[in-house]
Order: C-alpha cells, then sequence, then structure tokens
C-alpha cells in the first residue's frame, strides 16, 4: 500500500499558483525569487520509495515515484532522464540540485548523496541536502504559513526518528535536530514539550501507523485527537525541491564535495541476540496479563 503523498507519477503543466489533478499528492506553488535558478532537481530514496522531481521555476513541477529501495541506486539517474524528457530539457539547463539527506535507509541516504554529488560535478552547480524529516512536514502541510509540526519516521530496531519543523512567514526550517529514540523515549520528550494535551499540533511521518499501540500509551489520553488526525506522508521529491530552492535563495546551498548525508544513528542492524531479545520482548507485550 502506498503511503499518502505518492502517486505514481504525478505531472503538471499549469499555471503558476494552481495545482495538477492529483488526488492525494500535496503540491507545491513557489513564486521564483530573482536570484534563483531557473530549474532545480531534486530526489529522495530516504524510504522504501524513490521520489525525483524537477521544478522548472515557472510554477510547473514534474514528479515520478516508484518503488526504491535496493532498486533505487540503478532507477534514480534513469528516472531523472525520463523527467527531463517529458519536459523537453537537458540537464545543462539545471540549475540546482536537491536531495533528501536523512535520517533514513542508509542505502537510500548514500545513493541520493552519490548522485547529488556526481551530477552537481559535472554541472557545477550548487546542492541542498534537505533534511528528510523537513521534506515530510513540508509536504504534510503544504498549505500552512505559521505554526509548528513534528514529523516522525519508522528507523526500524524498534526505533524512530523525529524532528520538530516551523513554518513561519512560509518559510520551513527544522527547530532543533534530528533525534533517533524509542517510541517511550520519544514520547516523554513530546510531552515535556507540549504537555499533556497537544491540541491541533500537527503530526505527520509514517511512525505514528508503525509505533500506534507504543506511542498511545506512552503519550496518554491526551495525545488521542492528534494521533488520530496524524498525517502518514512519505517525503516527497517536489517538497525537496521547493526546500532546496528557498535554502539557495538563503545562502545556504554548498559545493558538490561538501554535500554529506544526515545519518543521525551510526548503527545499521541488530546483532541475532538483541533480534532475538527484541521479538520475546514484543511477544511478551502482547501476551495477556
Amino acid at each position: 500500500m502506498r503511503p499518502r503523498g505518492y502517486t505514481a507519477q504525478a505531472r503538471c503543466g499549469l499555471r503558476a499558483g494552481t495545482h495538477p489533478a492529483a488526488p492525494d499528492a500535496p503540491h507545491f506553488s513557489v513564486r521564483t525569487p530573482v536570484n534563483s535558478p531557473s530549474i532545480v532537481l531534486a530526489f529522495d530514496s530516504s524510504t522504501e520509495w524513490l521520489s525525483v522531481a524537477l521544478d522548472l521555476g515557472d510554477g510547473r513541477v514534474l514528479q515520478g515515484t516508484e518503488p526504491g529501495g535496493a532498486r533505487a541506486s540503478q532507477r534514480l539517474l534513469p528516472l531523472v532522464g525520463e523527467l527531463l524528457a517529458q519536459a523537453g530539457r537537458t540537464l545543462a539547463e539545471v540549475g540546482l540540485i536537491g536531495f533528501g539527506a536523512g535520517p533514513g535507509a542508509f542505502t537510500g541516504l548514500r545513493a541520493a548523496c552519490a548522485a547529488a554529488q556526481g551530477l552537481a560535478r559535472g554541472l557545477r552547480c550548487p546542492v541542498v541536502p534537505v533534511p528528510t524529516l523537513l521534506a515530510v512536514a513540508a509536504a504534510a502541510e503544504p498549505a500552512l504559513r505559521d505554526g509548528c509540526v513534528l514529523a516522525a519516521d519508522d528507523a526500524r530496531m524498534g526505533e524512530l526518528y523525529w524532528a520538530r519543523a516551523e513554518c513561519a512567514a512560509g518559510s520551513w526550517r527544522l527547530a532543533g535536530p534530528s533525534h533517533v529514540q524509542s517510541p517511550r523515549d520519544a514520547a516523554a520528550c513530546w510531552r515535556r514539550e507540549f504537555g499533556d494535551d497537544p491540541g491541533a499540533l500537527p503530526l505527520c511521518g509514517n511512525a505514528w501507523v508503525e509505533h500506534t499501540q507504543a506511542l498511545g500509551e506512552a503519550l496518554g489520553a491526551g495525545w488521542a485527537p492528534a494521533l488520530s488526525a496524524a498525517r502518514t506522508v512519505a517525503p516527497q521529491a517536489a517538497a525537496v525541491a521547493a526546500l532546496a530552492r528557498a535554502a539557495h535563495v538563503r545562502g545556504e546551498s554548498v559545493q558538490a564535495a561538501d554535500a554529506r548525508p544526515l545519518y543521525v544513528r551510526d548503527k545499521v542492524a541488530l546483532t541475532s541476540d538483541e533480534r532475538a531479545r527484541a521479538k520475546a520482548a514484543a511477544a511478551a507485550s502482547k501476551s495477556p496479563a
């Protein structure tokens, strides 16, 4: 089942300020600043999906999404070529590259970073590493002008990634670092920061589904309305492109050699003993008292 926010292939050829007819997919209409590159190429392979987008700088955004994972490194560049052909543009016209920097799947992050570095070197253009959780927040709340969003993605190994994203006058930023924690530890942090009742705080990402029971128990009844309204939105390349363009205008782009993934967690897998203990603990938690 595809997460909300993804389409097999979303294409638009509309005027600035309008949206393509693609249900369930948030889209971005960005007014191009004077010192912004005309075309932004962006991609994200931090999850099980590969997403690539071309922001043509005139209100049109072409996006292609397909299963990623182990296929991401093989399909990323061909998908870029397909979108360029659809747009009638050449790679040489790209003036900025944005990529989903993480946190997320190690293989996907390395593939995206390597592609961004290689393309940017050849094109001699700057790069913007976009935090994955920031892209999730922007994709989940495209109409938000001012406010806070709590984004959380499953990190596997019984943990989740999370970050607080803030939007001020339509400009998105992370309000602190990205974290990796168990659902219980993350919930304790959120209750300290937002209290026992977060009100209308928007929640987004896939962690709310993957860790529903653990988070519901740790957060308490006051969070139930927010949890039920959480949006399972995966990072979209269209969001990465919009965020990369805005970051470049603020002077936050880097040269290809300085682009780096954001891993957050160094350990990539559990040992056999750790997997066995985690399985036993999960079974025990589901057993009747």
